[in-house]
């Protein structure tokens, strides 16, 4: 079941936040978001209108919308990734928007598969600020075929 989070959920996923994010990001030190997590906890989540996947009272999934159209994180606990959690999320903000963006490190490939996949299109390349790595920018519309810059094989 898909659902809007509510303030009680906040602790579980802020944890699976800080574990699943170090796992994708491994390129980065887990003290980057370690020393992070009390700011997605008060400042970003908050801001955010954030869905969860729950099964069984559990929690196993969530994503995060800023400013309405951005997704700010999409992660599925690791136990439950393949499972479809992550489409599922993603197709149920899709229903309601015509349009999404969102960023990822190069360097993680699984995610950039899972969001070509879906039919986002990478349209630039820029090294984030923070952690001086390299991250791309897709967007997805409905009904949109183009804006897309290659950048990895099979890109259209």
């Amino acid at each position: 079941m898909i659902r809007r989070a509510v303030p009680a959920d906040t602790d579980k996923i802020i944890s699976l936040w800080l574990k699943e994010t170090a796992a994708a990001h491994f390129f980065i030190p887990r003290s980057y978001w370690e020393n992070n997590a009390e700011l997605v906890k008060t400042k970003l989540l908050p801001e955010a209108e954030t869905f969860v996947f729950c099964d069984k009272h559990q929690i196993k999934g969530f994503l995060s919308l800023l400013s309405g159209n951005y997704v700010g994180a999409l992660f599925v606990c690791k136990d439950y990734q393949g499972q479809g959690i992550g489409r599922k999320l993603m197709e149920y903000v899709r229903r309601h928007r015509s349009s999404l963006s969102l960023r990822a490190y190069a360097q993680n490939e699984k995610a950039l598969c899972f969001y070509r996949r879906l039919g986002f299109k990478i349209v630039s390349e820029n090294i984030e600020a923070q952690t001086g790595i390299p991250e791309v920018l897709l967007i997805w519309s409905r009904g949109s075929i183009s804006g897309n810059r290659k950048r990895f094989p099979g890109d259209s």
